[in-house]
């Protein structure tokens, strides 16, 4: 009994030990049972090795790798007379004027710096129309449709696996989305809304406009004004 007693004594005192100070501020050592890789063997950022030839512990980056980010190139960015183009044209970025309000239309100028350091216009062409096609394609169209009636291919799988959340696909057709603000829509594929992810990080603020400028035909393809319809086209209908 006494033995048993004693065993149980030094359990509790163990688990107590162990367990009942975790969480609390200690400036002694801590004993470790298990270290889970707090201790280990590791090459670290800026640290030297001497196993290269150059004596670094980080290696250049292999030939033909894609950078990830901005691509910003250092000697350019710290120059003193470098300007980023976002902070000449802000509302190009971000879809809003000086007072945060939502840009009624396209923005007049873009991020294109021109040789004698003003912006170059930004204009919804031929060109930019197939370059938000095309980004149009490969982030929207599995959601939104090819006609951005909300008839995607997620639509279909929504309607075999009953998945609720791609049932909230919009519908961009509609009156509410036509009435969106030029800024508004530029804002949503950069944020997300809803059950939407944001697209910020993998379209540019150029490529973001052109696909804004495509929704626009798109919306136009689908319910043209009579207004805007050709003299010669009217008369064919008739």
């Amino acid at each position: 009994m006494n033995r048993y007693l004693t065993f149980l004594a030094v359990v509790v005192v163990a688990v107590i030990g162990f367990f009942g100070l975790q969480g609390k501020k200690s400036k002694d050592t801590p004993v470790y049972v298990f270290d889970d890789m707090d201790y280990q063997s590791k090459y670290k950022p800026q640290g030297e090795n001497t196993f290269f030839a150059d004596g670094r512990d980080a290696r250049p980056a292999v030939a033909g790798t894609v950078a990830r980010g901005t691509g910003l190139e250092p000697l350019k960015v710290f120059a003193a007379d470098y300007r980023r183009a976002e902070s000449l044209n802000p509302s190009f970025a971000t879809g809003k004027d000086a007072q945060g309000n939502f840009l009624a239309d396209f923005p007049t100028k873009s991020l294109t710096i021109l040789a004698g350091g003003e912006l170059a216009p930004f204009t919804v062409d031929a060109k930019t129309l197939a370059l938000g096609q095309a980004k149009y394609q490969i982030y929207c169209a599995v959601c939104h449709g090819q006609a951005a009636d909300g008839n995607g291919i997620m639509k279909v799988r929504s309607a075999v696996e009953g998945d609720v959340a791609i049932v909230s696909i919009a519908n961009l057709q509609q009156p509410l989305f036509r009435a969106y603000p030029q800024g508004q829509v530029f804002d949503v594929i950069t944020n997300g809304k809803n059950t939407m992810l944001g697209y910020g990080d993998k379209l540019s603020p150029e490529e973001r406009w052109a696909v804004v400028a495509y929704l626009r035909a798109l919306q136009l393809s689908q319910s043209c004004p009579p207004n805007l319809v050709p003299a010669a086209l009217k008369a064919t209908v008739k």
